[in-house]
């Protein structure tokens, strides 16, 4: 197991980040989400075992993977009372939803780049230079978009924030697979962007409404014509 799933360290930060929506090939929106915790024990221990209870109580949901059920594939039951549990611990939700019908065309043809940048403007949200002297642990789903130009995301901004923003902070960039042991923190920024997603494609606030206390950050882009 690596440093930022197997530290129990308390002044450590973990920030976990999830997507939903599709980059120009459907829909109008996609949403990057963020659980900032430094407690990610907790949230790894709720979300183990109520997913373990749903597939007990919906055997064919366990046929779908070999641990995690996606929030796509949740009943709506599974969905409202996991994304309650989650509200109930100590932790910050933040995201970033972009309108792809004013993202400029060139950027919808290099996706890869286009989430890079997203996640950037998200990032630069959260770490700041309060940060200095701390540990700060970005994990991601592994199946997430890399850097098109063939710099991975992590070096895209560790560049970012230890060479531009020069920021003394101690910092690791880790990938999860979302269906292993060990990635359940993933599997709960999984069901938080499916309900943003929900929220700003269907305007269904159903899911929404049970974490929408804990938001704290919230990046419209493009915020000068977003929604219009």
């Amino acid at each position: 197991m690596d440093k930022a799933t197997n530290s129990s360290h308390k002044s450590e930060r973990y920030l976990i980040f999830d997507e939903s929506g599709n980059l120009g090939s459907s829909g109008r929106y996609f949403v990057i989400a963020c659980i900032d915790t430094l407690n990610y024990k907790s949230l790894h221990n709720i979300m183990h075992k109520k997913l373990g209870y749903a597939k007990k109580l919906f055997p064919e949901l366990s046929l779908l993977h070999a641990n995690e059920i996606k929030a796509k594939d949740a009943y709506p039951c599974i969905k409202y009372h996991i994304l309650e549990c989650i509200s109930r611990k100590d932790l910050h939700i933040s995201y970033i939803v972009a309108d792809l019908n004013h993202v400029k065309s060139h950027l919808l043809k290099e996706k890869n780049i286009l989430y890079n940048y997203l996640m950037r403007l998200l990032i630069e949200r959260l770490i700041l230079e309060k940060d200095n002297g701390s540990v700060i642990n970005i994990i991601c789903d592994k199946h997430s978009t890399k850097v098109a130009s063939g710099n991975s995301f992590a070096d895209y901004i560790k560049l970012f924030l230890l060479y531009e923003k020069e920021y003394n902070i101690d910092l690791h960039i880790n990938y999860m697979d979302s269906d292993a042991k060990n990635a359940y923190i993933v599997q709960a920024a999984d069901y938080v962007a499916n309900a943003l997603y929900g929220y700003y494609e269907y305007k269904d606030n159903l899911y929404y409404d049970r974490f929408k206390s804990t938001i704290d950050n919230v990046l419209l882009f493009p915020w000068n014509s977003f929604g219009k």
